[in-house]
């Protein structure tokens, strides 16, 4: 049970750590921006021109999220109630008959919390008066029947008999989450059981004191003054906590939570309680008491846990009230109760640790029966609004169950009745704009996120909030909404994060660089502030200004990685292995920006090849990104892999594009220049608007330089080239060079002896360069060298069009000599 107590306290521990992450999360919404870059460049040696391009640029934010009924721990709650209820039975069980009949009435009243007509709907009370009388029934056997029968014995008994019962609600229910109903309804009970737990371990952090004053002490010296010394500071500590939040005072004072005053009672209780329980002699420690205090401690924990859990922040804010007055009022209550019954004791140095629960003069429960009376006086000076606190936490944990069973109009009217209770609650309000949200009720989701601002207001309700204004058309009410976040919550990242983007969108980038700073240096998630900080140089600041931290390759953040891709510089170092995609992914945001940068360029390591790239193209998630793809697959092909692939795909791309149409021409323009094809390449220029490069070229008879580079090239490219190896590299290379591909089909045709791959790359190039003479001359003499008349008679149709008259009939006379050629050849040779 100690273990399980442990849980307990780890469960509480861990929920009131992570606070409203229990139910709200953050989510990111990632957007593309454009930066204009360069590509690559064309240089004949002499002139060189740039092929710009563009870049994407991936700006994160932040989305609250909607409310999310947290199911597991309020399972986990229901096991460790019927845990601590099952103790607590076998404990009574063992009682007095008087103190038995309490325990009978008490189960009773729990039972009936559990509103077992609901679970089977019933319209009588059968349910109850079968659970009752199976577990009194038990409980009135042990204790009258069996009653040398050993602790184990009844409490594997009880929870037998739990498991059973259990059994049958699951077999004949009929709702769709009845252990969920018996938990919501039943946190009335667990909450009484809070309750008096909390008056019974309220007072232990004092008993300690004096254990540790009594213990140490001299025999014959004065301790009283230490005692008060110690106990002082204690109880003005929670004084202060008592009035700081009941608003008496406002110091902001690092006050100590009520959770870790009460995480440190009840581990002192174990023992201060086994030390009442022997002193008084009301009952065996070992027998009875130990299990009392351990199932009251198991519920109490849980009960507080599940609040932190499910984000009900009116409970929370019930239990600490009640918590801190139960300490202020017992604590001074023990305090006066030792001082009274022990002065001279303590005078004297005398161990009253031994003694302290037998007092000489007044009894405990005179001070106890005190304390309680102070404990509801200082409830009344806030009008029990801590009452009415628990009372709309019970109501929001209600809601949740009908929520989780997706029955919305109870679940409405049930956070409603919490707000009856509590207007200001961030639970319900906050539950209530989800509600409003999934109806796509705007105005009801703006008024319910404000109310939830009102007394607990959160991050979360703030950029909710923002973000319902913004779809409003309410910018600077969102951006309003944004600054009075920030100056609550002056280190969320999320916060901001988002007013920095609000900024942006007003156009005043010092506020946006500002927010960004503030944001990397509170951040929780780095990776994302390093990525928009990085973003923002790109786009508005010098790159030789940004910080060399923004540049550390990352392998976590897709974001980071392809805003740093986003720079031409670092296109080589960047780094992918976050980037794992298979043929049917679904690119988000990042990754395609990403995929997008390192394919688009020359001097960058693409992630995939063009046949990956087409795969995920073709999924029908990324049809949004369908059209960049395709010129992301051009250009793999052009850098990397097929040139002539590259240029036929971004031609058509060119010709059928609307979205980037003038972009896409420049480049493949470009392209065309690249490879010396002059008149394709004046014509994409001037597609694109750039009629200034396609004049230039015009007026300065760029085609004869054009002819003069291709000779240099084919003579660089073919200088040391033997092997077949060799040729098809220089074609890969430059594959509309005329002076290289007449080499290479000649090193087919003669060497190699394969004129049907020779007709092949000629025939590839025409394809893509189907007006040049110099082209369709190597194919017509090919077309006959494999025996294709007809193919070759078309070529020279397309001749007598494309050239002049001389230099037709110039080459006419060369065709019908190798044709009479290969005819003699072939006569020949029969």
């Amino acid at each position: 049970m100690l273990a399980v107590l442990v849980l307990a306290l780890a469960l509480l521990g861990l929920y009131w750590y992570r606070g409203l992450e229990n139910v709200l999360h953050w989510d990111v919404l990632s957007e593309l921006d454009e930066i204009p870059t360069i590509a690559d460049s064309v240089s004949d040696g002499q002139l060189k021109y740039t092929i710009n391009g563009n870049a994407y640029l991936v700006k994160e934010r932040f989305l609250a999220s909607t409310m999310q009924t947290n199911i597991v721990p309020t399972y986990v709650f229901l096991g460790l109630f019927i845990i601590g209820l099952n103790l607590v039975l076998a404990a009574f069980s063992n009682l007095p008959r008087y103190w038995f009949l309490g325990g009978m009435v008490g189960l009773a009243a729990v039972l009936v919390t559990f509103r077992l007509e609901n679970v089977f709907n019933l319209t009588n009370q059968a349910g109850f008066l079968g659970a009752f009388a199976a577990f009194a029934g038990l409980a009135f056997y042990f204790n009258n029947f069996a009653v040398k029968a050993s602790f184990i014995k009844r409490f594997s008994c009880f929870v037998l008999l739990s498991i059973v019962t259990g059994v049958v609600i699951q077999y004949l229910s009929k709702i769709s989450h009845p252990f969920l109903a018996i938990a919501s309804y039943g946190l009335l009970s667990a909450i009484v059981f809070t309750v008096l737990f909390v008056l019974l371990i309220s007072h232990e952090i004092v008993a300690s004191l004096v254990w540790v004053v009594s213990n140490s002490g001299i025999r014959g010296k004065n301790s009283l003054n230490q005692l008060l010394i110690v106990s002082s500071i204690y109880l003005l500590n929670i004084l202060l906590i008592f009035l700081e939040r009941y608003k008496y005072i406002d110091w902001n004072i690092l006050a100590i939570s009520p959770i870790v005053l009460y995480v440190i009672s009840t581990i002192l209780g174990i023992w201060g309680f086994r030390n009442a329980a022997d002193e008084t002699n009301n009952f065996n420690f070992r027998t009875v008491g130990v299990w009392l205090y351990m199932g009251l401690a198991i519920i109490a924990t849980a009960t507080i846990g599940l609040a932190f859990a499910t984000g009900n922040d009116p409970l929370i804010d019930a239990l600490q009230s009640f918590i801190i007055v139960a300490h202020v009022a017992m604590g001074f209550a023990f305090f006066l109760y030792v001082i009274l019954n022990y002065i001279q004791a303590l005078q004297k140095g005398l161990p009253i640790h031994r003694i302290l629960y037998r007092p000489q003069f007044l009894e405990l429960s005179l001070f106890r029966l005190g304390a309680l009376v102070g404990i509801i006086t200082l409830l009344s000076l806030k009008s029990f609004y801590a009452y009415y606190e628990a009372s709309a936490g019970y109501y929001n944990t209600i809601a949740d169950f009908y929520k989780a069973s997706n029955d919305l109009p109870y679940a409405e009217a049930f956070y409603k009745e919490a707000t009856h209770n509590d207007v200001r609650n961030h639970k319900s309000n906050y539950a209530l704009a989800t509600l409003a949200m999934e109806m796509n009720d705007k105005d009801n989701t703006g008024a319910f996120l404000k109310n939830s601002l009102e007394k607990n207001p959160s991050p979360f309700a703030y950029a909710g909030l923002s973000k319902v204004l913004q779809e409003k058309d309410m910018f600077f009410d969102a951006l309003f909404t944004m600054q009075e976040g920030v100056k609550k919550f002056p280190e969320s990242q999320q916060l901001l994060t988002n007013l920095a983007w609000l900024y942006e969108k007003t156009k005043v980038t010092d506020s946006t660089l500002h927010y960004l700073n503030l944001a990397k240096q509170n951040c929780t998630d780095c990776n994302l502030a390093d990525a928009n900080l990085l973003a923002y140089n790109l786009k508005y600041a010098k790159t030789d200004s940004i910080s060399k931290e923004l540049l550390v390759p990352s392998k976590n953040s897709v974001s980071l990685s392809a805003n740093q891709s986003a720079l031409a510089s670092k296109r080589n170092d960047i780094n992918t292995e976050a980037l794992k995609l298979s043929a049917d992914s679904a690119l988000n945001v990042s990754q395609f920006a990403l995929i997008y940068n390192l394919t688009t360029v020359a001097n960058a390591k693409a992630p995939f090849l063009s046949k990956d790239l087409q795969k995920i193209q073709l999924k029908a998630a990324n049809q949004g990104f369908f059209e960049d793809l395709e010129f992301a697959i051009a250009s793999q092909n052009y850098y990397r892999e097929n040139k002539l692939e590259g240029l036929k795909q971004l031609t058509i791309l060119a010709n059928d594009s609307t979205k980037k149409k003038y972009l896409y021409n420049q480049v493949v323009g470009m392209w065309y220049l690249q490879q010396g094809v002059f008149d394709k390449a004046v014509t994409h220029l001037t597609k694109a608007g750039d009629r200034a490069s396609a004049e230039v070229l015009q007026k300065q008879d760029y085609q004869a330089v054009i002819a003069e580079y291709q000779q240099t090239q084919a003579e660089e490219l073919l200088k040391n080239a033997k092997t077949k190896n060799d040729f098809d590299k220089a074609l890969a290379f430059a594959p509309l060079n005329q002076i290289v591909l007449s080499k290479t089909i000649d090193l087919y045709n003669v060497k190699l002896n394969k004129p049907n791959d020779a007709y092949t790359l000629i025939f590839n190039a025409l394809q893509v360069n189907d007006n040049s003479v110099e082209l369709w001359k190597l194919y017509v003499l090919q077309s006959l060298k494999i025996g294709v008349d007809n193919y070759a008679d078309e070529g020279l149709e397309k001749l007598r069009v494309l050239t002049t008259a001389t230099d037709y009939q110039a080459f006419l006379s060369t065709y019908q000599a190798q044709k009479a050629l290969m005819e003699k050849s072939k006569v020949g040779f029969e």
